[in-house]
């Protein structure tokens, strides 16, 4: 269940879901996009071993503070980086998109007291596009998915997910499922 893209998943189920409603596709954002929490929390880690050597080679003598300063700082060093890489780790967990048979589900999860759930019905989707921008996007095969539906039905924008090509078509796919027709109804004869 840590993966960043998983079809039809098995023993996962949210709020609001239809009895009958079955689940296409669980997404996140890309595990890469975890660098952003990841990178300070491992350079907070290593700060209390390369912080005396920065100190002498600056010629800053901290001999006179007491000892219990310095159990004080790795403690609320290590705090610190604990707070980041939860709160991190649960931000890239519960921020999820869900394509069902029936509907797109967008869960914001804003903190532990405050998420926001979007849900677009399939059958009011026009039109879907995706884009990759930059290098670590390319390489990683990433990017953002823009899903236009009809009416007063909120726009739903899946952001860094994995294979977005694929992700918006395989939702505009779905869509068509539902009006009960294919890719091969938009080729007129000629």
């Amino acid at each position: 269940m840590f993966s960043a893209y998983i079809e039809r998943p098995v023993n996962c189920r949210f709020e609001g879901q239809d009895t009958d409603e079955k689940i296409l596709l669980l997404l996140r954002a890309h595990p890469i996009t975890n660098l952003s929490w990841i990178a300070p929390s491992v350079l907070l880690f290593f700060l209390p071993i390369l912080l005396p050597g920065l100190f002498s080679s600056a010629g800053i003598d901290l001999s006179f503070l007491p000892p219990a300063y310095g159990i004080v700082f790795l403690i609320i060093n290590y705090l610190l980086i604990l707070i980041i890489a939860f709160e991190g780790f649960l931000y890239w967990y519960f921020n999820v998109y869900i394509v069902t048979d029936k509907n797109i589900v967008d869960v914001d999860f804003h903190s532990i007291l405050f998420k926001n759930i979007d849900v677009a019905p399939l059958r009011n989707i026009e039109d879907t596009s995706s884009s990759m921008g930059g290098i670590l996007n390319s390489v990683f095969n990433y990017g953002d998915v823009f899903i236009q539906t009809a009416g007063a039905t909120k726009n739903i924008d899946l952001h860094s997910i994995p294979r977005p090509h694929h992700v918006a078509d395989f939702v505009l796919d779905e869509a068509h499922k539902i009006y009960g027709r294919g890719r091969d109804a938009y080729h007129h004869p000629d």
